[in-house]
């Protein structure tokens, strides 16, 4: 697998994508999309977030911490 090959995965009726990205300090930040397919109503959500204070040290580990992100806010977003 490439560094900065995206990982994707499902959580809560969302698709997750996570970027691993190296910052300029050789340490290693990610870029995450939400993606949910559109309900009843016909709206789809879209969301992309960028993490900008990196500091890990391999992009898996990266991708790993971007993929606990992303879950907690699709927990946040569904949260009644």
């Amino acid at each position: 697998m490439n560094d900065t090959t995206a990982t994707s995965e499902q959580y809560r009726g969302f698709t997750i994508s996570v970027t691993p990205q190296k910052d300029n300090d050789d340490l290693w930040d990610f870029t995450y999309r939400l993606q949910r397919e559109a309900g009843e109503a016909g709206e789809a959500k879209d969301i992309e977030r960028s993490r900008t204070l990196g500091g890990y040290a391999t992009p898996d580990t990266a991708r790993l911490a971007g993929l606990e992100v992303a879950k907690t806010e699709v927990d946040n977003l569904l949260r009644p």
